[in-house]
Order: structure tokens, then sequence, then C-alpha cells
């Protein structure tokens, strides 16, 4: 079968969220299909040293061809605010004005022709819009989260009234969005049963396929216990799910947690941390902000806890599954852990209150024991439910499906 993947990044270096899932995927559907990716360069997903050449380069060693576009903001009209301003005007939502481009439109006819693709995997809402290009090829859309319950939580937890208005205002474009595109695929992928759910009652009579998010076993393996006072939280710190769990956790637990364990530190690792978030750590020798870093395992092997304090956002934490492959036992909110298939006090700890969350860290920085089982368990059930060999055979599943009901086929 040949694959063309249509991509809003080059999926490298696969750190974190959407770049992580996406090269994985892309490693595993090229060990069984000739895959051709043509994907937006976007220059924030990547360190400074790594070019969109090296991602190429990356890609090529089991892709057939890898193109790419440039994700220009070089204009007014296309900064964020230029963005946001347009949709205004035009109420269309900013994901698709955003990832609008005649030299992406052109790009993907040609590819189409010569490649011929059987199906065509377009991975966000926003890049639906290049549907009408791909022929009679089988298509499945790729949902990292449903858009518009993202953006509309986000509106319901936002304090300053216009902003609600504003993101309130996009949720609304985006449900027609997803109304519009969703039922012109033959297949809807989503990560969660809970998100397909919710996609399905937007949109009837979809094809759904759940392809949750998964984790490299064979790159996150257990280490042993290190007996640290260390807690650990991973994440884009670029992104508001995450600004918004740590000032949380900072705010709300970590006073609560020193009280009782001086003796604590506190590491955040992950790109692009807020001036507010450097400003804590200045004041408080316990806490560490390190800013992006090319290996997160030696931060795991160093950590006896890992938290996860997220309230928004949408799609499922790869950061827990990551934590729970190197046997990291996980305090999470159970906001964090929708859409995976772990349960309290077997394979993590779910705390829905800020004394919740404090009691159950100081409770595994002090019990070996419950770390000890917890780092079992927890590590075992991502090796049977979450590899990304196991994702990636659900992901050809659904390409089998889309291939089989292609446009221009009974």
């Amino acid at each position: 079968m040949k694959v063309m993947w249509l991509g809003h990044n080059l999926a490298y270096p696969p750190k974190g969220g959407a770049l992580q899932r996406n090269y994985n995927l892309l490693r595993e559907i090229a060990r069984k299909c000739e895959m051709h990716v043509l994907a937006f360069d976007q220059p924030v997903t990547r360190p400074a040293n790594v070019t969109p050449q090296d991602c190429i380069q990356a890609l090529l060693r089991f892709c057939a061809s890898v193109d790419w576009v440039n994700l220009s903001s070089s204009s007014l009209r296309r900064t964020r605010y230029g963005l946001a301003l347009t949709g205004l005007m035009t109420g269309e939502p900013y994901d698709l004005a955003w990832l609008r481009s005649a030299e992406m439109a052109n790009k993907m006819r040609k590819m189409v022709e010569k490649v011929s693709p059987d199906v065509v995997h377009i991975d966000a809402l926003g890049l639906a819009q290049y549907l009408p290009a791909i022929g009679s090829s089988g298509s499945v859309l790729n949902h990292h989260d449903i858009e518009s319950c993202k953006i509309e939580l986000r509106a319901k937890k936002e304090h300053n009234l216009l902003l609600r208005s504003y993101f309130g205002l996009e949720a609304r474009k985006l449900a027609a969005a997803e109304r519009k595109w969703c039922p012109q695929f033959n297949v809807n992928a989503v990560v969660s049963e809970e998100e397909g759910a919710v996609l399905s009652r937007a949109c009837p009579d979809l094809t759904v396929r759940v392809v949750p998010n998964g984790v490299d076993t064979e790159y996150f393996t257990p280490r042993a216990d290190p007996g640290t006072r260390t807690i650990l939280f991973c994440g884009s710190m670029d992104m508001h799910p995450n600004q918004e769990a740590m000032e949380y956790f900072l705010r709300r637990i970590w006073p609560r947690v020193v009280a009782q364990a001086p003796d604590v530190n506190l590491q955040v690792v992950g790109r692009k941390p807020p001036e507010w978030l450097k400003e804590v750590a200045n004041t408080d020798c316990r806490i560490q902000v390190t800013g992006f870093v090319d290996d997160v395992r030696p931060y795991f092997q160093k950590a006896a806890v890992c938290i996860c304090p997220i309230l928004s956002g949408g799609g499922t934490r790869l950061k827990i599954l990551d934590s729970l492959a190197m046997g990291v036992p996980v305090v999470a909110t159970s906001f964090a852990v929708s859409g995976l298939s772990l349960e309290h006090d077997k394979h993590l700890l779910l705390a829905d209150t800020e004394e919740q969350f404090a009691k159950y860290t100081l409770h595994l920085l002090s019990d070996l024991s419950l770390r000890s089982r917890l780092a079992s368990v927890g590590a075992e059930r991502v090796n049977q439910v979450y590899s990304w060999t196991v994702v990636g055979r659900i992901l050809m599943d659904a390409y089998d499906i889309a291939y089989k009901s292609r446009r221009g086929t009974k």
C-alpha cells in the first residue's frame, strides 16, 4: 500500500506531543507501506540547531519521500494576531487560516499525481481543506484532540472577558468545521473512546477508529528506583495546558508538599518555559527549570515521582505513558488520564483536589513499596496496550478500511 501523509509538522525530533506521535507512527507504518510525507515546517517545534533538512534526512531513513513547505509568519496577516483578526472578519477558524498555503496546495497536487497514493493521511482538522486534491484515494483525518472541545474548555476557564468571548467564538467555528469536514473522510482517527464518542455525537454515521497515543518501549525502559526526593514534570512549556498545570501545582500544591518535606526538589523539563516560571525557580533553590533537553530519560531515571496536574487541553498525555514505561510512578488528575486505560491505585494515583495531590505525592516520596508496585504494574500495562508497535497495527487497520471505502469505489 502507498500512503501519503500530510502533516502540520516535520515530526522530528520526536520530543513530546504531536511530534513524538507522528514520528513513531510514520516509522511503524513505513515497515509495511510505501510512505510519502508532505508537511509544513514549524521552526518553533525544533531546536535552533536542527534544520528542516535534518528532519527530512531523519524521516528518509524509513520514508520513500519527504517534502516540506515553510509555515511562514513573515507578513502581518500571517502572525498569530493577524490570523485571529482575519478569522473574526471571515468567520473561519484560526487553524484553517493558519494552515492555508498556495504552495502547499500546489505541492499536494503534484505529489498525488506522482505517487497515486492508495490512502492519504491528513493529520489535523486545519489540513482538511486539502482533501479535494487527493482524488479517489482513501482518506483518514487524524484528530490529536477534538479541537472544538479543547477550545471550548479554555473559554470556560478564561477569566478575561474578551478572551473568553474570542475562545467561545473560536470553539463554535471549529465545531462547524468538524461538522463540515469530518463526514467527507472515509475514516476519522481519534486518540480515545471518549473523544470518538464526542465526534460521533456531533457528526453521526462517521467511521471512527481509536488510534491511541503510545510509547517507544525500546527507548523508554524501566529503571531501578533511585531513592531520591525528586519530583518531575515534563511537557512543552509553550503550551497553555502545561503552563496552567504548573501554575496550579506551584501555587496550590507545592507549598503543602514542602511544608512536610522541605528536602524535596522539583524539576520542570520542557521547551520554552515562560518568564514567570523561571522567576519562581530563581526564588526557590529547590526548583530547577531546564528548558528543552535532547534526552529526557536521565531526568526520569532520577525522579521518584512524576506529576501531571493537567486541568485542560485535549488528546492524551504522552509523558504519562513515557513515565510509566520507565517505571516512574505517576500522580495525575483524572482529566490528565482521560482517554487512557489506566486505573487509580493500580497503574498510578489520581488526585483531583490539591489536598489529594499533595498527599499522594508525599506518600510516594516516602513509600518504596508503593512506588515499586505502581512502577511494575504501570510498565506492564504500557507494554501490553500502548507500545507504538501495537498502535501502529491499529492505524494500519484504519488505512485498510479507508482504502476499501475510498471515493469512487463501491
